[in-house]
């Protein structure tokens, strides 16, 4: 079985530097204006902030679960949040929708039957050449990056 590490498909670092945490993880004003607007109570706004960061750097939502806790603490910390504000989803039905805020924020649209069947067909003519799974994954995703875009270019 091949490893995710072979693949294309964004991931977390095991490490971060100052500088990653400063121009990567830092919530900008209108983020914070945004996650206010959004959201009723620090503990919601403070969900809302992680989730919106960490998906502008995989480009996808991650588990909670998955999130290392670097990240969640320097967010925190330049929230000005304190320690007793955890990072969690007691209810699911809150954390789909700030994904949808932030999906809606960011103009961004889930991927839909049409990239999938994208992603299956790009694999599906590749596996004739290859047949190793991250090559395959790199495919695909490489695939879906460029018929979006390809999209983009076509907004006037």
């Amino acid at each position: 079985m091949s490893s995710i590490e072979r693949t294309a498909y964004p991931r977390f670092k095991r490490h971060f530097t100052t500088k990653e945490f400063a121009e990567i993880y830092t919530p900008t004003k209108a983020e914070i204006t945004f996650g206010y607007a959004s959201t009723q109570g620090q503990t919601h706004f403070f969900n809302l902030i992680v989730l919106l960061k960490t998906f502008q750097r995989l480009g996808y939502f991650p588990k909670p679960s998955e999130i290392p806790i670097k990240i969640i603490n320097h967010i925190r910390s330049c929230l000005k949040l304190p320690e007793e504000i955890a990072f969690g989803y007691d209810n699911s039905k809150t954390m789909y929708r700030h994904r949808g805020s932030i999906r809606e924020y960011l103009k961004v649209a889930a991927f839909d039957k049409q990239a999938r069947h994208l992603a299956a067909k790009s694999v599906y003519e590749s596996a004739s050449v290859m047949d190793n799974p991250a090559d395959l994954i790199n495919v695909a995703i490489a695939e879906l990056i460029n018929h979006a875009t390809n999209c983009l270019d076509l907004i006037p």
